[in-house]
């Protein structure tokens, strides 16, 4: 897959970032659990408000969900796009544009979206 994205079964564990493909747009995994959208050295968008003091990371599974985990593994926040019988072709994606989408069918078709243009 491309630049700045995470396929099923890739975790951002807390601490780490992956960026757009321009570099403009930081994902980040932060230590206080929330997922967070960085662009323009401000916070663009977070995940939740809840701060989880024990948090794991983010992954993209494959039934087609992207959840936090804390380290009991216990999900915290997902974007609540589980498929039924999981879909293996789903992917996260941090454009340029300042959004974290994902999409199933290989890319064919956006699923979920922060809604967090620049």
């Amino acid at each position: 897959m491309g630049y700045g994205t995470l396929e099923n079964g890739d975790w951002l564990m807390v601490g780490m970032s992956i960026f757009s493909k321009d570099r403009s747009v930081e994902l980040r995994m932060q230590d206080d659990g929330k997922l967070a959208i960085y662009y323009n050295n401000r916070c663009a968008w977070q995940s939740t408000d809840q701060q989880i003091s024990n948090a794991k990371g983010a992954i993209m599974q494959g039934d087609g969900n992207f959840c936090i985990y804390d380290k009991n593994d216990k999900a915290t926040w997902h974007t609540n796009t589980a498929a039924p019988t999981g879909d293996n072709k789903t992917f996260v994606s941090v454009q340029d544009d300042g959004n974290l989408v994902l999409y199933k069918n290989g890319g064919a078709t956006p699923i979920w979206s922060s809604k967090s243009n620049k």
